[in-house]
């Protein structure tokens, strides 16, 4: 027997026994002749390859693989072994791409546990298989974290400011690069700040600064793509075009960075044509052309040559698509093509590069002419290609499967409308529905995945609008229920991932899985007791809960137990109705824009659980109503004078009443038409706008009649039916007393005078806070004690959109995010009621279908019953809205929502009067309110109970 263990197994007879050792001083021998060119490796590579009696490379390195995992493991000899196998690596890998990549990690793993028991060879071993291995991007994410874990092992024996130690700290930074690639953005971001570090260090010689100059702009173009951040990417197309700068045209990395550049200038154009800007002049020419991408790949390892050739490819393929040029798409897919045909399809990067493929040539068949008299040869090779994607993908953990379904289904839905008289059409279009559905559900695993708000909201960003377009195609097959289940799978799912995460530990240990629960528990998501006191004064700590690392394990879990439904599932229609029933409600109401030719409507669940539509064909997001409305203004509560054009939230004091006009005759006229009112009561809806329909006041929808939708109905809101069942499920309290904040920073003098007559007239055993004392500290602390009731908060609130904390209330010395109240435990489990009497409080800062504002946090923290505003609110008219409202509440017994609605009828009565009790400063006002001025009530909305 050879001490190689080169056994008998399949195939064995043409393959030569070997000595591993030998093989190992033959290899030394043969570096010793030099390594100084291409040539030099490529021998290298033949040589190991012949003593192995392989065929190819990857054979040969298959076989040294499947030899050792034959062999005895755990021992010092099987330790050598492993890094002498792991020797030879770089240079069969030169040769062409290496299929086996988990080898390379059990190699490493036995290498450092099993070998010499010194600091420099374990390092030794982790650097050459991570730096000159075949490339972390081909490993899956198990074994990364398994890679991860070794690198962490040998960095502690290493003593900082070492060599050893900064490669080691560059290839932990790279594999959490990776790691956040395949899905983890919280990775991602750590990597991006650590080689930014690294860079830094005086370790650091300057051909390897330049190099991580380049590389750190390269990641920085990933996080800025995923934040849709113009200004970022500009700077990094600089910062690349300077890397370019100092470094050789024949240099290896160089043609790395132009590639990268050609990408990150067509995103940065994309981003702006999303917008309606106009292409950039200049800057947008590849360096070199396709054969001289081609003749230098060929000097590089197989693995880099692949991904240059398909880099190359899908960079310059964007540019031909975004200047319509066909010829230099065909050029890029010739070049994509040569990189695809070096890959193996069970390589990581198959299904991503081959997803492109296919895209450009659906493009190409489109750019062509699609229809009964053109060819559809493109189309159906392009369909090949995406569908194949698809497959090796497999399913929602694959971190672009649901983008490659969302562009499946609509080539299938257009080569269908192209072809309507083929066989084939309904085929396709069926198809297109159920990959597109596929993808709006498959969506939320990448959002469960995320550490943090931000993230999350950032993976979901999309989604909202496709589902839009796919319930659309549902709508016109007469599918309502299919509609109504991919509209809902993609609302809200930022807010649905932190209610998830609320109750992941109970779903752990019921699975038997404490380990796991107790991680998650200790990581910071979960807080126990009233954890709002704790958390609150850590806003702005940036703390998100568990990594994405161990969020993916938990998922894997939960996938395959009995509360997979809690995770994916959408409520029923009967689901749906069982809540509306709860609440009192009389329908639930999506409201979908028309686009691209397709209609608006309405999809109505009925209380009795009938799925209908209503036809809205002028419901329309580029209607002038809308665009000119825009939503700009201050942002936050402004003090002062009587309202006015100020505090008008488009800056145009025409522009609300021109939208209201619209927005009455357009849906809310034909959609009270179309509602029956049972028992010739007042119908109460509950909306769900889509899009940039969500910031609309659509109970403020003036009708033909002259009135105004909330004049006959009671309408709600909410960001999605899976909140709305969940917030039907809880139970009042009975608690009466509040808490009350007004003018916590001192420069709201009628927030302060709200408050105190509030908190006078309604709920005198209550709490009152105000300037110096409404600390979130304190508030929070009150709450705890209170055990339930109403919190009333009349301040500032702030929208900063795509920030770490999207939007906050300023109290006392402190910020309240609503990040806060939704990354952790329900923390207001009790409260009956939040009124947030401050500007925008009920806007998203992370895109309309996601819906995440403070209201929306403050349902999912457990309130059942939020009112929010819309845009900023004027002060003195405010504080008369708010009055009336806890006074409809607290005298007359009514419900939030009717309350709210009581106190803007009353705005809009012209004869109104001031309740008894009513402040004199406040009863001075009355008069003063215009009733046709939209501003001073019609921001306000309810949400919940």
């Amino acid at each position: 027997m050879n001490r190689g263990g080169g056994g008998v197994g399949v195939g064995e007879q043409r393959y030569r026994r070997y000595d591993l050792d030998g093989l190992e001083r033959d290899v030394r021998r043969a570096v010793r002749q030099g390594v100084s060119s291409a040539e030099d490796l490529a021998r290298i590579a033949s040589l190991i390859t012949d003593r192995l009696g392989a065929g190819t490379p990857d054979e040969a390195w298959t076989r040294l693989c499947a030899d050792f995992r034959a062999g005895t493991r755990g021992t010092p000899r099987s330790g050598i072994r492993a890094g002498q196998i792991l020797r030879m690596m770089p240079y069969l890998g030169f040769a062409g791409p290496l299929s086996d990549d988990e080898a390379r990690v059990d190699l490493c793993e036995e290498a450092v546990d099993h070998g010499p028991d010194d600091p420099g060879w374990k390092s030794w071993v982790v650097l050459l298989s991570a730096s000159h291995g075949m490339r972390i991007g081909t490993s899956r994410p198990d074994a990364l974290e398994r890679e991860l874990a070794t690198v962490e092992r040998v960095r502690g024996t290493v003593p900082a400011g070492t060599d050893d130690r900064y490669g080691l700290d560059l290839v932990r930074a790279f594999i959490r690069f990776q790691l956040g690639v395949l899905g983890g953005e919280d990775d991602l971001d750590a990597a991006v700040e650590e080689i930014a570090a690294l860079r830094q260090a005086p370790v650091a010689d300057a051909e390897t600064g330049r190099i991580l100059r380049g590389s750190l702009a390269t990641l920085r173009v990933q996080q800025a793509l995923r934040r849709a951040d113009e200004k970022a990417l500009a700077q990094q197309v600089d910062e690349l075009d300077a890397v370019q700068a100092t470094l050789p045209f024949d240099h290896p990395a160089r043609l790395r960075f132009e590639i990268a550049r050609e990408m990150s200038w067509e995103i940065l154009q994309t981003l702006r044509a999303a917008r309606g800007a106009v292409r950039l002049p200049g800057g947008d020419r590849p360096v070199r052309t396709a054969d001289a991408v081609r003749a230098q790949a060929r000097s590089f390892a197989g693995h880099v040559r692949l991904a240059v050739l398909c880099e190359a490819g899908v960079a310059r393929l964007h540019r031909a698509v975004a200047t319509d040029d066909p010829a230099g798409a065909r050029e890029a897919l010739s070049l994509l093509g040569d990189g695809l045909g070096l890959l193996a399809p069970d390589d990581l990067r198959w299904a991503p590069y081959a997803y492109q493929f296919g895209w450009g040539h659906c493009w190409i068949a489109e750019r062509d002419g699609l229809g009964p008299l053109g060819s559809r040869g493109s189309a159906d090779q392009g369909i090949d290609w995406l569908t194949r994607a698809v497959g090796v993908a497999g399913g929602p953990d694959h971190p672009l499967w649901a983008g490659m379904c969302f562009t499946l289904a609509e080539a299938l839905h257009t080569r269908a409308e192209a072809f309507p008289r083929e066989p084939s059409a309904p085929g396709d279009l069926d198809a297109a529905r159920r990959t597109g559905a596929a993808a709006v559900d498959g969506a939320l695993w990448n959002v469960l995945l995320q550490s943090g708000t931000d993230h999350a909201a950032e993976s979901a960003r999309m989604v909202g609008r496709r589902a839009v377009d796919i319930a659309g195609w549902c709508l016109a097959a007469g599918a309502h229920t299919g509609a109504l289940r991919t509209l809902e799978a993609g609302r809200g799912l930022t807010l649905h991932a932190a209610t998830v995460g609320a109750s992941v530990p109970e779903m752990l240990d019921a699975v038997g899985r404490p380990d796991l629960a107790g991680e998650w528990r200790t990581s910071g998501a979960l807080m126990s007791g009233s954890a709002w006191s704790v958390a609150l004064p850590l806003a702005g700590t940036g703390t998100a809960g568990p990594s994405s690392r161990l969020r993916r394990r938990v998922l894997e879990v939960l996938e395959n137990s009995p509360y997979r439904a809690r995770l994916r599932d959408v409520p029923s229609p009967d689901g749906m109705a069982g809540a509306l029933r709860a609440m009192g409600r009389t329908a639930l109401v999506y409201l979908l824009p028309g686009s691209g030719g397709r209609p608006g409507a309405a999809l109505v669940i009925t209380c009795d659980g009938d799925v209908r539509p209503v036809p809205l064909p002028n419901l329309d997001l580029a209607a002038p109503e809308l665009v000119g409305y825009g939503v700009t203004g201050d942002a936050k509560r402004l003090a002062g004078g009587p309202p006015g054009q100020d505090a008008t939230p488009s800056g145009d004091p025409g522009a609300l009443d021109r939208l209201s006009d619209w927005a009455g005759r357009t849906v809310m006229a034909p959609l009270l038409d179309a509602v029956s009112r049972p028992d010739g009561r007042t119908p109460s809806l509950v909306l769900v706008p889509m899009g940039e329909l969500g910031a609309v006041p659509w109970h403020a929808a003036r009708l033909p009649s002259g009135r105004y939708a909330c004049q006959e109905a009671e309408i709600s809101y909410m960001p999605s039916a899976r909140l709305l069942c969940e917030v039907a499920g809880r139970r009042p309290t009975g608690v009466r007393r509040a808490v009350v904040v007004g003018d916590p920073t001192g420069d709201l003098v009628h927030a302060g005078a709200e408050a105190r007559a509030i908190h006078r007239a309604s709920y005198p055993e209550g709490t009152l806070l105000g300037t110096a004392t409404a600390t979130p500290a304190t508030v929070a602390g009150r709450v705890a004690r209170q055990g339930g009731g109403v919190l009333h908060l009349a301040c500032h609130g702030t929208v900063e959109a795509g920030r770490r904390h999207s939007s906050y209330l300023e109290l006392s010395g402190g910020r309240l995010p609503a990040e806060e109240l939704t990354e952790g435990a329900s923390r207001l489990r009790d409260l009956e009621l939040v009124v947030l009497a401050a500007c925008r409080t009920n806007v998203s800062g992370h895109g309309y279908d996601e819906a995440y504002s403070l209201s929306t946090a403050f349902l999912v923290a457990g309130a059942r019953s939020v009112v929010g505003s819309l845009w900023p609110v004027p002060d003195d008219a405010t504080s008369l809205l708010m009055y009336m409202t806890h006074h409809y509440l607290s005298r007359e017994g009514l419900p939030p929502g009717s309350a709210l609605r009581r106190a803007q009828l009353w705005m809009l009565d012209t004869g109104r009067q001031a309740p008894p009790g009513m402040p004199t400063d406040m009863v001075a006002r009355v008069g003063d309110i215009k009733a046709d001025d939209l501003v001073g009530w019609a921001g306000f909305t309810h949400l919940g109970w």
